[in-house]
């Protein structure tokens, strides 16, 4: 049985062409040659075929293979578009991610430019100073007459620069109120009472000194229980949900699940006003100006409403008689569309700060006039002001900590407080700044920290476990972190988880815990501008106040 011979024509066209001269036939060389090298005869004849029969065609340029049809179907089609948008939404999510850490980026170098500035210009007001200094004693060095002459032009220059400083103090607190007169929009007239707010506060912070009669740490070690108000609001519906004392450290404001706020005189041992409404538990409420018997009050509820409350006229009769005291309702605002969250009176006591659950915060006049709004991506559980003004610290329900600039209506940073825990404990249940400015503290179930907003880091933090005894556990029915608050100082804070905590600030050492009796602590105040007493609202509608002994 004979070997059928191999096919030599591969049925392509050749790459390397030759034609043979005995019957003119085309075939692919390296086929060809490996053909006569087994079988010595052209492939499918009897011819004797030698490499000299053979001759070389010019094929140029060489032929190419057609692509295979892979697009000639509906579902190679189908694929091919497919392939095509994958990698198009792959690049655009890529883009966007790269876009919004840039944007995170920039907002932190803007905020630690700004902090940069601020140091830079109290260095070289420092350095301005010692200079002064340093060419008065040198002129004094000479002889008496002169350095009399000298020192009275370093007085009157000083008094002059003193005429300067009160002119731009005062022209710095007018520019907001003379904003409207000069033609500007509500909007713009807030952005410039802010700035100069700021200004004037920023120069004062630099300059101000601790009081002398402030309590000291010692003192606050001996702390104890000095007051207790058994029960105020309702006992249908007990809990006080929101704290806020006055200036002077005798009013407490509270709001309350009857939806009532209730202002309390610890002098007087006495409720001197009910604030009645809303149509459900009040939220918040807060002093304007510091608070006191001749300032408002505004207060918010999960009745999606605020409200905003001026004196009366007999809150400054002489006779103090207390039943000619009280509020009246001003206005009812409804801005938010969902229960609202918290308040925050602007340092300058001429706006206010709004936030509600669904995620959007406003900017209000005390007339009641929403000026700027803007929202947030996340749930919103608390608000407050910088102490100059310039920016919102805006805690949420998933563990962050925003800080937004209200101008740009931007975050400038996140800080990530709880975002690991569970949803319930996560929530960012307080926040508030320090009076220097750069302190920061924020509490959730389960933690309590201080930032340094300088670098956005974490200064300290606190666990339930840390405050526990020294050899304990903690006790699985701590109720966990409610309520944090630094004093007018900026030396100590006070923090709630259980029991009053007060510490040192800076180094953070604890000082004393204060027991708060069997109902959890839900909101603390300090009393006074010399941190003498810390006050404590509980869910039975308790009132606690502590001082030094």
């Amino acid at each position: 049985m004979s070997r059928s011979p191999p096919r030599v024509v591969s049925g392509e066209a050749p790459a390397e062409p030759v034609v043979s001269t005995k019957t003119g036939r085309v075939y692919e060389q390296r086929l060809l040659q490996k053909y006569l090298e087994e079988n010595g005869q052209e492939p499918q004849t009897e011819h004797e075929l030698a490499s000299s029969d053979v001759i070389a065609i010019n094929n140029d340029p060489p032929a190419v293979k057609p692509r295979p049809p892979t697009l000639t179907s509906i579902p190679a089609l189908l694929s091919a578009f497919q392939n095509e948008w994958d990698a198009l939404v792959l690049e655009t999510f890529t883009l966007k991610q790269q876009y919004q850490q840039v944007r995170q980026e920039l907002s932190q170098a803007l905020y630690q430019n700004d902090a940069a500035c601020r140091v830079t210009a109290r260095l070289l007001k420092e350095r301005d100073e010692a200079r002064e200094t340093l060419a008065a004693l040198q002129a004094q060095v000479g002889a008496s007459e002169a350095g009399s002459r000298n020192g009275a032009q370093k007085t009157h220059a000083g008094d002059n620069r003193m005429d300067v400083d009160d002119a731009a103090t005062a022209t710095a607190a007018k520019a907001g109120t003379d904003a409207d007169e000069d033609g500007l929009s509500p909007e713009d007239a807030y952005y410039a009472k802010a700035a100069a707010t700021a200004k004037a506060l920023s120069k004062t912070r630099v300059k101000r000194e601790v009081p002398a009669e402030l309590a000291t740490a010692e003192a606050w070690k001996t702390a104890a229980e000095s007051a207790v108000v058994e029960a105020l609001h309702s006992s249908t519906k007990p809990g006080i949900l929101c704290l806020d004392a006055d200036r002077s450290g005798d009013l407490a404001l509270t709001g309350g699940m009857d939806n009532h706020a209730e202002v309390y005189s610890r002098s007087r041992d006495q409720t001197l006003a009910t604030l009645k409404g809303h149509t459900k538990k009040v939220t918040a409420a807060v002093w304007v100006g510091g608070g006191g018997l001749d300032q408002r009050i505004i207060t918010g509820s999960a009745d999606k409403s605020i409200r905003i409350w001026s004196p009366k006229a007999g809150n400054a009769s002489e006779d103090g008689d207390a039943r000619h005291m009280g509020w009246t309702k001003d206005c009812i605002i409804k801005q938010h569309a969902a229960e609202i969250a918290g308040i925050a009176v602007h340092p300058c006591a001429e706006y206010f700060a709004s936030a509600a659950i669904d995620g959007s915060w406003a900017i209000h006049t005390m007339a009641g006039e929403a000026i700027i709004s803007g929202s947030i991506d996340s749930p919103i559980t608390k608000i407050a002001f910088h102490p100059d003004g310039m920016f919102l610290g805006i805690g949420t329900r998933d563990g962050y900590a925003k800080i937004v600039d209200v101008k740009q209506k931007q975050v400038l940073a996140s800080l990530d407080v709880a975002s690991a825990q569970e949803d319930a404990a996560a929530a960012i249940n307080s926040l508030h700044f320090s009076e220097n400015g750069y302190h920061f503290v924020t509490t959730s179930a389960a933690r309590a920290a201080v930032w340094d907003l300088r670098n956005q880091k974490n200064a300290h933090s606190w666990t339930l476990s840390d405050l526990a005894p020294e050899g304990d556990a903690a006790s699985p029915d701590t109720p966990g972190f409610t309520a944090a608050r630094f004093d007018a100082s900026g030396k100590y804070l006070a923090l709630a988880a259980g029991q009053v905590y007060v510490f040192k600030a800076k180094g953070w050492h604890q000082l004393v815990a204060l027991p708060a009796g069997e109902s959890a602590v839900q909101a603390i105040a300090w009393c006074g501008p010399l941190s003498g007493a810390v006050a404590a609202a509980s869910q039975d509608s308790s009132l606690r106040y502590y001082a030094p002994a």
